[in-house]
């Protein structure tokens, strides 16, 4: 930032290794910040529009306060906070502009997305996945996740119930959370707090049930309601039951291994009068129970087929009304 100018200085704020300064930007300066993975995708949206225009009669004044993050002693700056306002500049076609700025001073880039988190966190426009994204940094567990399962996401990638295979994070966390309680209920706590109880264990526990449902479903246009919010808790629900929880000590009933519970979830997707029934379904109390025993009725019919012996799958109590 060489031809940086400097209009007036202020009482820095009082987080270490910081400054606030007044400044002049030229428009080359600023393409030349990153924007650092944890940011939110740039929407331009009509607030964005507007204050474009407003730029372009006020002579390029930025409002409210940027924030550019430095990692140590390295020169390169990146954009914690303001993409938007800067994205209206961009916008504006002027060739300079003013703003108030803080630059901070990170020893890593975990610690500016914590500050990422912390700036936005109070936007009620934030959405969960747009959290997350910014909390994986710093969350090992949630990259993991993203490392291990191509059709895990961040951002609004659910709209409707056919249009995608891809799922996003919070929505996969979401479902994991309501699978795990004897009584899958449509009430979990916030992403943020599920990112936070997420471990390594609870991550490897369902990189491996997403892999096999990938190997089962694919990503054949057809089978994309299948990643919907109650067929999913349902069979994370199974999943955990027949073949997470081997020790049980119910013996008459059956419990699979990977293997076999793929090729369960491959007659589910076989099955268009199940796919059919999935339409404008959700994971509610009415939902819910017909949703387990129609895929139990799948499951048993797809065992019978590899041995003569008689298969029986537990049923809940809240699945047997």
């Amino acid at each position: 930032m060489s031809s940086i100018v400097y209009l007036k200085g202020k009482e820095a704020p009082k987080a270490s290794r910081s400054s606030m300064e007044t400044l002049i930007f030229s428009r080359t300066e600023i393409e030349g910040w990153h924007l650092p993975k944890f940011q939110r995708p740039v929407r331009v949206n009509a607030k964005v529009l507007e204050l474009s225009e407003e730029m372009k009669r006020n002579g390029g004044v930025v409002p409210g306060v940027l924030t550019l993050g430095r990692l140590g002693a390295d020169k390169t700056f990146y954009t914690v906070d303001g993409q938007h306002r800067i994205e209206a500049f961009k916008m504006s076609d002027l060739g300079e502009c003013i703003a108030d700025v803080r630059i901070m001073i990170f020893d890593s880039m975990a610690d500016m997305a914590d500050e990422f988190v912390r700036l936005n966190g109070r936007l009620v426009n934030m959405r969960p996945d747009d959290i997350l994204r910014g909390l994986e940094e710093s969350m090992p567990a949630l990259r993991k996740m993203r490392a291990n399962c191509d059709c895990v996401s961040y951002g609004q990638v659910r709209r409707g119930d056919s249009r995608s295979a891809v799922i996003g994070m919070s929505m996969l966390l979401r479902s994991w959370h309501l699978s795990h309680p004897e009584v899958p209920s449509s009430s979990a706590p916030p992403a943020h707090a599920l990112a936070a109880a997420f471990d390594n264990a609870e991550a490897d526990k369902l990189i491996a049930f997403m892999n096999v449902a990938r190997a089962a479903w694919g990503n054949d246009p057809e089978n994309y309601r299948l990643w919907g919010g109650l067929n999913l808790t349902i069979t994370m629900w199974m999943w955990r039951r027949l073949v997470l929880d081997r020790e049980r000590g119910v013996k008459r009933y059956v419990t699979l291994n990977a293997e076999g519970f793929r090729k369960c979830l491959m007659s589910v997707s076989a099955d268009s009068s199940y796919l059919d029934w999935l339409v404008g379904r959700a994971l509610s109390e009415r939902d819910r129970s017909p949703c387990f025993n129609r895929l139990k009725a799948i499951f048993i019919k797809r065992l019978q087929q590899d041995t003569s012996a008689k298969i029986m799958i537990m049923t809940p109590a809240w699945a047997s009304r």
